[in-house]
C-alpha cells in the first residue's frame, strides 16, 4: 500500500477475504503451544507514570505468549488464522509486523492475531534491555513465533462452541458530573454502579474429538490494574490468576481476549502489595473464572466449523493534537503529562495506520480485532449492531494507538478522553463502522452487485 501523502487524507484499504494455505480438510482443525515471555529483572514496567525509574524486583506469576492455530475448510475455501494472547502491556505495530514476516515465512499464515491483555505489571519492551546484544524485546519476539510454529504443527480435529456469562467486576473510571465535567473514578471498592460498562463474559470453547479441551478463550472488558505503581514484581494481574484457575480446573489452554476496557476499572484499582494488592488480584480472577467454568460447563454440544473467512484493512487516522505545535507541547507539561505527550510523539508516526480486522465462523462467530483502548460504547455497538449472534470485542490488538474515546466522551473530557488519547476525535466510530461493513460484506448483506428481488 503506497502511504498516504498526509495525516488523515482517507482510508487506505488492503482490505479482501484471503484464502489461506491450509490442510485440505473441511472440518475445524485446531493447535495451541505457549512461551514463556516473562523478562528479566532489572527493567522498567508498563503502565504508570508513578512508578518514576523503579525497576522491576521480582517474578509473582510468569508472562505467556499463548497461541492457537486454526484452519477449517478445503480448497479454495481453506482459511487459516493465529490468535496470539499476550500477557503484556501492549504490543507496537513495529513489534507485530516482525513476528508475522517470521509466521509468514515459516508457516505461510497471513492472518495472525497478537491481542495484548494490558496488564499494567508487565514489562516495558526496552530496545536495550538488558543489553543492546541481546535485548529481551526480541527474544520475545522469536518465542511468540515459535509458539505459532508449535501449535501449528499440533493441529488436530477440534469443534467449537460459544457461550456467555456476566461478571460484576469492573466499573467506569469516569464520571460525568451534572454541569458535564467529568471526575475520574479509578478505584470503587464500594462497588457503587457505574454506567456504561459491559459485564458481558464470553467464552470460546475449542475441544478435541475426544471431548477434552484444547483451549478456552475468554472475553472481558476491564483493565487489568488490581496491582498498582507500588508494585514491582512481574505479573500478569487478575487475568493471570483466573487462566490458571480454569487451566487448573478443566484443562486446556486458557486465554485471554481484552475487549473495549479503556474506560473501565476494576474496582480494586492500583492496590499496593501492602494494602492487599496481590490478594485483591487473586480474588478477582477467581471469581472471573468461576464464571467462565459455570458457562463453559453448560455450553451446547460443541459443532464443526466449515469455513473461517478474514478481513482486514488499514485506515490511516489523524492525530487528535498537533503535536508540532509549542503550545500543545506547553499544556501537556503544565499539566504533569510530558511523558504521554514525548511518547505518543515518538510512537503515533509509527501506529498511525491503523489495522482493523473481523474474523467470521460460519456465520455463527465473529471477532473484531482492534488497535488501541477503545472505550465500552465502542464494544457495545459492535456487538449490538452486529449481524452475529456472538459477537466478540478484541482491543489491544496488532497496535498499540492508545485511547480511543467516543465522539462524546472526547467532548467531555477526563483521563483517556483528552490528555491520554492521539488519534482524531471519531477515530473509534471510524474503525467500528468499518469493521461492521466488513462483517455485513462477509456475511453476504452487502453484495457488489445489488438485486431487487
Amino acid at each position: 500500500m503506497s502511504p498516504l501523502s498526509s495525516i488523515g487524507a482517507g482510508i487506505a484499504m488492503v482490505a479482501a477475504m484471503v484464502a489461506l494455505v491450509a490442510p485440505a480438510r473441511a472440518e475445524l482443525r485446531a493447535g495451541i503451544a505457549k512461551a514463556d515471555v516473562t523478562p528479566p529483572l532489572g527493567g522498567h514496567m508498563y503502565g504508570y507514570g508513578d512508578r518514576g525509574d523503579n525497576v522491576s524486583s521480582g517474578v509473582h506469576d510468569r508472562l505467556w505468549a499463548k497461541a492457537l492455530v486454526l484452519a477449517a475448510g478445503s480448497g479454495a475455501e481453506a482459511a487459516e488464522i493465529a490468535i496470539v494472547t499476550l500477557d503484556l502491556g501492549a504490543f507496537e505495530k513495529d513489534r507485530a509486523r516482525r513476528v508475522k514476516e517470521a509466521v509468514r515465512a515459516a508457516s505461510g499464515i497471513e492472518h495472525l492475531f497478537l491481542v495484548a491483555s494490558h496488564t499494567h505489571s508487565a514489562p516495558v519492551l526496552e530496545l536495550e534491555f538488558p543489553t543492546a546484544q541481546s535485548p529481551y524485546h526480541l527474544d520475545a519476539e522469536r518465542r511468540i513465533a515459535g509458539a505459532v510454529a508449535e501449535a501449528r504443527a499440533a493441529m488436530r480435529p477440534a469443534r467449537l462452541a460459544v457461550g456467555w456469562g456476566k461478571v460484576e467486576e469492573g466499573h467506569n473510571r469516569r464520571e460525568v458530573l451534572p454541569d458535564g465535567s467529568v471526575r475520574m473514578r479509578w478505584a470503587n471498592r464500594e462497588g457503587k454502579p457505574t454506567t456504561p460498562v459491559d459485564h458481558a463474559l464470553g467464552v470460546i470453547s475449542i475441544d478435541g474429538a475426544d471431548g477434552k479441551p484444547i483451549a478456552t478463550l475468554v472475553n472481558f472488558a476491564c483493565h487489568p490494574v488490581v496491582l498498582g505503581p507500588e508494585n514491582l514484581e512481574i505479573s500478569a494481574d487478575y487475568p493471570g490468576a483466573m487462566m490458571a484457575k480454569v487451566e487448573s480446573a478443566i484443562g486446556g489452554q486458557v486465554m485471554f481476549v481484552q475487549g473495549a476496557a479503556g474506560d473501565i476499572n476494576p474496582f480494586w484499582d492500583k492496590t499496593a502489595p501492602a494494602d492487599g494488592g496481590f490478594e485483591q488480584m487473586k480474588k478477582m480472577g477467581e471469581t472471573v473464572a468461576a464464571e467462565v467454568l459455570r458457562v463453559r460447563a453448560g455450553l451446547r454440544s460443541p459443532e464443526d466449523v466449515a469455513r473461517i473467512a478474514v478481513r482486514t484493512e488499514t485506515i490511516q487516522l489523524g492525530p487528535r493534537w498537533d503535536l508540532d505545535d509549542p503550545a500543545v507541547e506547553a499544556a501537556f507539561r503544565k499539566n504533569e503529562f510530558g511523558w504521554i505527550f514525548e511518547r505518543y510523539r515518538q510512537r503515533f508516526p509509527l501506529e498511525r495506520d491503523a489495522e482493523m480486522s473481523v474474523a467470521l465462523f460460519d456465520d455463527r462467530l465473529a471477532i473484531g480485532f482492534f488497535p488501541g483502548e477503545f472505550f465500552v460504547e465502542h464494544g457495545l455497538r459492535f456487538k449490538r449492531e452486529s449481524r452475529v449472534k456472538d459477537t466478540v470485542f478484541a482491543g489491544y490488538t496488532n497496535g498499540a494507538l492508545g485511547y480511543f474515546p467516543t465522539i462524546r466522551a472526547a467532548a467531555e473530557g477526563g483521563y483517556g478522553a483528552t490528555e491520554a488519547t492521539i488519534v482524531e476525535v471519531g477515530a473509534g466510530e471510524r474503525l467500528v463502522s468499518r469493521a461492521l461493513i466488513d462483517l455485513y460484506s462477509l456475511l453476504g448483506k452487502l453484495p457488489a452487485v445489488p438485486s431487487f428481488d
